[in-house]
C-alpha cells in the first residue's frame, strides 16, 4: 500500500467576509491544493461564516476570530496561528485586521511564515473607474478569478477545472418537510440584496414567474425581507417563500440541488457560480459581482454610468434610478430560462 508523501508545504489563507467575497475566495483553496498536493491548507474567517467555510474539503482546519473580541482577541489568534508552523500565506483580504495578523506571522522568530502574497485592492484604478469610467481593471471583473490572480508568484494560474464543491450535510428531516417540492424541480430566486441599488423591481420578478408558468419556484432570503411575500402572490400555488427560514448552509444544501438559480450579485449568485449549477446573474451598478464559472449566465445593459458602486452602495449618478437594471426586461431572462431548462422546467 503506498502513501503519498507528507507535504513539506503548509498554507493558510486570511479572508474574513464577506459572504459573497469568501465563496468567490473558495476557489483559492482549490488552486492551491492543486499546487501543492498534500498540504494541509487552513483558513482564518470571521466566526459567523467559519460554519461554511468548513464544509470545503480541502480545508484542514478553519480558524475563527469574533470580531467583538477587538485587537485582543486577534493578537491571542496570531499566537496560535504562529505556533501552527505555516510556510506559506495568502492575505485574500487586505484590511486593517489581516495586515496586522499578517504582520504578526512574518515576524521574525520562530513561527515566521517565510512565503506571503497578498490579493491588493487596486485603490487608484477603483477610484478611477467609479469617478471617471476608466476601465484600467480587468473587464467584465471575474470576482473568483481575482482571487487566483494574486497567487501566480506561486506558479498559479486561473483553471476552470479546479472546482470541488462543499461537504454540505443533507437538510434535517424537518427542515426537508418544509420543501413543498425537491428543489432540483425548482428555479431558486434571490430577489434580495444588502443595498438596494443591487435589487431588480418586486414587479420584474413576478412577471418573470408569470412567464415562466410550467415552472415551480423557491425564493430565498433573510427573516427581514418582507417584500418577498409579494413576489410569491403572484402564483402561490407554484412559489414557495423560504425566507428567514433557513441557515446559510441549509440554503447552500438547496443551491447545490436546484435545477436553476437566479440572482443579483449577492452570495447566493456566487454560491450557485462555485457549486456549477445553472445560474443567471442580474448584474447592474456593481463592478466586481461577474461569475466566473462556464455554468453561468449573465444579463446586463451597457450604459456609460457603470459600474458606479462597489457593492451597491451610494445613489445612481442618472434621473432614472437603477436603470442598469430596470432595463434587463424579466421577458428576455424568462426567454433565455425557457430556452435553457426547458427540458427541466
Amino acid at each position: 500500500m503506498s502513501l503519498q508523501p507528507k507535504s513539506p508545504h503548509k498554507i493558510l489563507i486570511i479572508r474574513f467576509s464577506s459572504l459573497g467575497d469568501i465563496i468567490q475566495c473558495l476557489t483559492a483553496a482549490d488552486h492551491l491544493a492543486a499546487r501543492f498536493p498534500g498540504a494541509p491548507i487552513h483558513w482564518v474567517t470571521r466566526s459567523d461564516f467559519a460554519e461554511l467555510v468548513a464544509t470545503h474539503p480541502q480545508l484542514q482546519k478553519t480558524w475563527s476570530l469574533d470580531r467583538k473580541g477587538g485587537l485582543s482577541a486577534l493578537l491571542r489568534l496570531a499566537q496560535e496561528l504562529r505556533r501552527q508552523n505555516f510556510t506559506h500565506l495568502y492575505d485574500a483580504h487586505s484590511n486593517v485586521r489581516s495586515h496586522i495578523l499578517s504582520w504578526i506571522l512574518r515576524f521574525p522568530g520562530p513561527g515566521r511564515i517565510p512565503h506571503f502574497l497578498r490579493r491588493g485592492k487596486s485603490r487608484l484604478k477603483r477610484w478611477l473607474l467609479f469617478r471617471l469610467g476608466w476601465k484600467l481593471l480587468p473587464w467584465p471583473y471575474h470576482g473568483a478569478q481575482s482571487f487566483v490572480w494574486p497567487l501566480g508568484p506561486w506558479g498559479i494560474k486561473w483553471d476552470t477545472k479546479h472546482s470541488h464543491g462543499l461537504n454540505l450535510t443533507d437538510l434535517k428531516p424537518d427542515t426537508r418537510q418544509l420543501l413543498k417540492w425537491p428543489a432540483s424541480e425548482c428555479l431558486l430566486l434571490a430577489p434580495s440584496a444588502a443595498w438596494e441599488m443591487k435589487r431588480w423591481p418586486v414587479d420584474y420578478w413576478q412577471t418573470l414567474i408569470a412567464h415562466l408558468p410550467q415552472a415551480k419556484f423557491m425564493i430565498l432570503g433573510g427573516p427581514q425581507d418582507h417584500f418577498l411575500d409579494e413576489i410569491q402572490k403572484v402564483a402561490p400555488e407554484r412559489v414557495q417563500n423560504l425566507a428567514g427560514l433557513l441557515s446559510w448552509n441549509e440554503s447552500a444544501r438547496l443551491v447545490s440541488e436546484c435545477g436553476g438559480l437566479v440572482s443579483g450579485d449577492t452570495g447566493l449568485l456566487h454560491l450557485g457560480d462555485y457549486l456549477g449549477r445553472p445560474t443567471w446573474a442580474l448584474i447592474g451598478p456593481t463592478a466586481f459581482g461577474f461569475p466566473s464559472w462556464p455554468n453561468s449566465h449573465t444579463f446586463e445593459v451597457d450604459l456609460p454610468c457603470r459600474p458606479c458602486t462597489k457593492d451597491g452602495r451610494g445613489e445612481c449618478r442618472i434621473k432614472e434610478v437603477r436603470k442598469c437594471l430596470i432595463d434587463i426586461k424579466p421577458e428576455s431572462v424568462a426567454s433565455e430560462l425557457n430556452q435553457q431548462l426547458k427540458l427541466q422546467v
